[in-house]
């Protein structure tokens, strides 16, 4: 499922300030973001738990985070101020930087990566495999909007365990940041959407310089959904919020790229066979009914010691018992091949946590 960006609040503010000196009137320019207040007086911490599948194990990860903190960003007033003509995709910018970077919350975000760095280190995991790491945490939160709420901080994504496209691609983007990631938001203003941009090998998307990566569910690095939920697009040129400038970027892209066209492979594969399948499956039932009409008729002719009207349908009955049985042969090998090609096909689809296992099978398993 994919949801739509939520719209950020705006207060647009024009200041004038008369320099009665100089006898002119000049105009401040600038944005003013939100920022967590933590709240004093609450219980602390709160531990966020999730598990969730990456690769060939269940992985569990509990942050302990400040009471304070989270109840702090819940409370946030999380309108922008306007000073001057600002445009708004400086404004959108500073937002969202402002909500991934907030200083309230480096302890959720240490405590959060000090467990995903010891599974890379236990597992021996490549910058790729640490970046599917923490992609598939991200993106196995639930899904969940509400109508014409604000954007959430990351800290309220991790303790609530839930978001949608901004709240997200926001925790993930904080995220790979922070391990020195190339990382940029995507920003679908036109569609409301929001994705993340990885820096990349191979696999760029449109003229941004990234990769794409979806957050909403769990999907591969480097291949963007085909449509939305409620059958939309992504036609647009989004707005690119660079998070992070660090020198790490994902190499696998040829991979996550081959497994995307074995998808597509397998589904037209599958698409092609299904009226065959139909065909023969709608016909059979016909045929084996009159072979078993003429086997009743000619064994009521043998009964009836009329051997020469039976002998004269035997070829007949053969000829039809051969079709059958030739199209049958048919029937069950073309539903050989498309259980193949389904097989190849669920797989990819149920196994977006496991891209390094996911190729292998599927190059193993391809139908010839």
């Amino acid at each position: 499922m994919h949801r739509a960006v939520k719209s950020l609040a705006v207060i647009i503010v024009v200041l004038f300030a008369v320099a009665l000196a100089a006898g002119y009137i000049y105009t401040r320019q600038s944005v003013v973001v939100p920022h967590i207040v933590p709240q004093s007086g609450q219980a602390s911490p709160v531990t966020a738990t999730h598990t969730f599948l990456f690769e060939n194990s269940k992985i569990t990860v509990s942050v302990p985070v400040d009471a304070g903190v989270y109840a702090g960003a819940k409370a946030t007033d999380k309108s922008v101020s306007i000073y001057g003509n600002v445009s708004e995709n400086i404004w959108v910018t500073d937002s969202y930087l402002a909500m991934v970077n907030d200083s309230a919350q480096d302890s959720m975000y240490e405590s959060l990566l000090s467990q995903f760095r010891k599974i890379r280190n236990d597992q021996n995991l490549t910058s790729d495999e640490y970046l599917e790491l923490m992609a598939a945490y991200v993106q196995s939160l639930n899904y969940e909007t509400t109508p014409d709420n604000p954007a959430k901080y990351p800290v309220e994504t991790v303790v609530d365990g839930a978001g949608d496209c901004d709240d997200k691609s926001l925790l993930l983007a904080g995220l790979l940041s922070r391990e020195n990631y190339k990382v940029a938001l995507l920003s679908f203003s036109p569609e409301s959407h929001m994705a993340l941009g990885v820096g990349s090998t191979a696999s760029l998307y449109k003229d941004t310089g990234y990769t794409y990566l979806e957050t909403t569910n769990l999907s591969y690095v480097g291949v963007p959904p085909e449509k939305l939920n409620g059958g939309i697009v992504l036609s647009s040129e989004p707005l690119v919020i660079p998070v992070g400038t660090g020198p790490t970027q994902y190499t696998s892209g040829e991979e996550t790229a081959a497994i995307n066209d074995l998808l597509k492979i397998t589904e037209q594969k599958a698409d092609t066979l299904e009226p065959q399948i139909s065909s023969l499956a709608s016909d059979l039932p016909a045929k084996q009914d009159r072979i078993k009409q003429m086997e009743a008729q000619m064994q009521s002719l043998r009964s009836s010691g009329n051997v020469g009207a039976y002998n004269a349908q035997v070829s007949t009955h053969n000829a039809l018992v051969s079709e059958y049985n030739a199209k049958l042969a048919t029937y069950k090998s073309l539903v050989s091949t498309y259980d193949s090609y389904a097989q190849v096909h669920n797989y990819i689809v149920t196994h977006a946590y496991d891209r390094k296992g996911t190729y292998a099978w599927a190059k193993a398993n391809m139908p010839a």
